[in-house]
């Protein structure tokens, strides 16, 4: 066998076996919720970015009696069968709830719109889909930090049990301290051997967590004149 074949094949089986550890998994979550109380001039709206293919909209009543009518959007364009209340003091138990396909990338849009002219309607309202982010704000977080500053991200338990975390260099040559603190009841707990150290010479350090507990993750420029462009994140592992 040549020898050309032969690295090409090495470059495959390793480019198999980087993809296997870099897999990541998708958790249930919710992607957007709020609570609140609609008057007839203004209704309530919530909206969210899906991040897979099926999100589900849930709400319920909470109070009032205002007839009031729920209706979801995708892309700005109105789904057929809006989810409706009668008017009335009555409080049924449980969610109404609607499930969106396709709709991944798609801005899914909730408007809770009260047909009373004199009375309230107070409900609850969620949107959730899958996505393999975990972190609290859904996305990864990015910024600067200069010498002996820090930055931390907190994120969702991790359905697998195991977060994948991602610190990535986007600029400067500071070495970053990165230490993991784990959620224990209202405690945060520091991770024994969940630290890591991204050297001046390093464009990323990636390493997993095994969680599944929140988690709060620390970065902090060990370096006094030297800054570090961060972009950080955090997702679900296989």
């Amino acid at each position: 066998m040549k020898l050309s074949i032969k690295l090409t094949i090495v470059a495959f089986i390793f480019a198999a076996f980087t993809f296997q550890t870099q897999a990541q998994s998708s958790c249930a979550r919710v992607l957007k919720s709020k609570t609140g109380k609609v008057y007839s001039a203004n209704p309530g709206v919530l909206s969210a970015v899906a991040t897979s293919n099926q999100v589900t909209v849930r709400v319920r009543k909470t109070g009032g009696k205002a007839e009031t009518q729920i209706n979801i959007l995708v892309n700005g364009q109105m789904q057929p069968n809006p989810m409706e209340y009668d008017n009335g003091n009555l409080i049924p138990s449980g969610w109404k709830t609607r499930t969106i396909n396709n709709a991944n990338g798609k801005t899914i849009k909730v408007q809770i719109v009260n047909q009373s002219v004199a009375n309230t309607f107070s409900y609850e309202a969620k949107i959730e889909g899958m996505s393999g982010n975990i972190t609290t704000t859904g996305a990864p977080v990015t910024g600067t930090l200069y010498g002996q500053t820090n930055k931390t991200i907190y994120t969702n338990a991790s359905c697998t049990g195991k977060a994948r975390i991602i610190v990535r260099r986007t600029s400067g040559k500071a070495r970053g301290n990165i230490r993991v603190w784990e959620k224990v009841g209202s405690s945060w707990n520091l991770k024994n051997g969940a630290g890591e150290m991204l050297e001046q010479n390093e464009a990323n350090d990636i390493f997993v967590v095994n969680s599944s507990r929140p988690l709060k993750i620390e970065l902090r420029n060990v370096s006094v004149g030297n800054k570090v462009g961060y972009k950080m994140n955090a997702v679900a592992a296989d």
